[in-house]
């Protein structure tokens, strides 16, 4: 297939699926979707429209993997750094944080040019991240895996972005 869309048509690629509100409006609008977001193996079958940056796919789903099951599916990693994820300092940015059903989500953005977020596990268990993502004008890349935090890293990712709500819990 070619532009807008690149892909190898024998070849499943992986696209995050998230409900139509969260999509839309982000999961910092609705942090009870986070338990239904997923990342979806395709294989693209046809090209319905194409337009102008924009295309829309018919595609057959290979494989699915719920973000609360990827603790369970994905073997613990330690690569990885949690640096990129946290805001730098003295920047001017917007960011915010929610907590739903154990999963707690965490944005942030400089004057909408760049961001970064991430959905993590806070259990009993402690802290791990599951999915995250990376955004520019000409980057939109989301990867799914299980890093648990160190407890000094949980610190760090805790103090970036203390809870507004004091007393809430997710």
């Amino acid at each position: 297939m070619h532009g807008p869309f690149l892909a190898d048509g024998r070849v499943p690629f992986w696209a995050l699926f998230e409900p139509a509100l969260a999509a839309l409006n982000g999961l910092d609008e609705y942090p009870e979707l986070m338990r239904n977001c997923a990342l979806i193996a395709c294989t693209p079958l046809a090209v319905l429209a194409r337009g102008s940056g924009y295309a829309w796919l018919r595609v057959r789903v290979e494989e699915l993997t719920k973000l609360r099951e990827a603790a369970d599916r994905i073997p613990p990693s330690a690569a990885g750094s949690l640096e990129d994820l946290l805001p730098a300092d003295g920047a001017r940015m917007t960011s915010s944080q929610d907590a739903s059903g154990g999963l707690r989500y965490y944005e942030w953005s400089i004057q909408s040019n760049i961001g970064r977020w991430a959905v993590c596990t806070d259990d009993e268990h402690g802290m791990a991240v599951l999915l995250y993502g990376v955004w520019a004008f000409d980057q939109d890349d989301v990867a799914l895996g299980h890093r648990p935090l160190s407890p000094s890293e949980t610190a760090l990712l805790r103090a970036a972005w203390p809870d507004p709500r004091p007393g809430r819990s997710g």
